[in-house]
């Protein structure tokens, strides 16, 4: 093949049509229209490129008689991820499948740090539900449209208005006018 890795005329590794034509290559050898030997090392020399034998013994043809596709009901599923997820060693996690605008996902993880378990769930199910808005917005609006009341621990609180440089002698305006400037409140 014409030029090599020091040629000066090399134009950022773009190959020319006669650079793809391996058909001439010493290390090349055709066996049959459009299917090639390429060998690593040493010329490859003659090959014996005769058409196979005729008398070639064929697979069997597959019976039509062939078995049904074994039949899984969701009772076997659960049971086999109850044994799954029982055999670990880990004092928490969760195998999860869900569905997201027509796709299907499936989560696995287990781990015996709690918080660590819990973050995991909540990111995989937000990354799928819109991957066009940051996760912290979606996590936001999740938690903010929930029935269920959330009980925020104070000290969070302490440590989100401290780094907003509030303290106890601004207002409920000042909170206010810092989240808007932060763009939301971030626990």
């Amino acid at each position: 093949m014409p030029g090599g890795p020091d040629d000066e005329d090399d134009e950022g590794g773009v190959l020319a049509p006669e650079e793809l034509d391996i058909t001439d290559d010493e290390h090349v050898a055709e066996i049959e229209e459009g299917r090639y030997v390429v060998s690593p090392h040493d010329p490859i020399g003659d090959l014996d490129v005769s058409k196979p034998s005729t008398t070639a013994q064929r697979a069997p043809e597959p019976r039509e008689e062939s078995a049904p596709d074994p039949v899984i009901d969701r009772g076997a599923v659960e049971e086999f991820l109850e044994q799954h997820m029982g055999e670990t060693s880990a004092r928490y996690g969760f195998h999860v499948t869900g569905t997201f605008d027509e796709r299907v996902e499936r989560r696995e993880m287990t781990s015996d740090d709690v918080t660590a378990v819990f973050e995991n769930l909540v990111l995989w199910y937000a990354r799928h539900l819109d991957r066009d808005t940051p996760i912290d917005e979606i996590l936001g609006i999740l938690l903010l449209e929930m029935t269920v009341p959330i009980t925020y621990p104070t000290e969070g609180l302490r440590t989100t208005l401290s780094r907003m440089d509030l303290g106890p002698d601004d207002s409920i305006a000042d909170l206010l006018e810092a989240a808007e400037r932060a763009g939301g409140l971030r626990f």
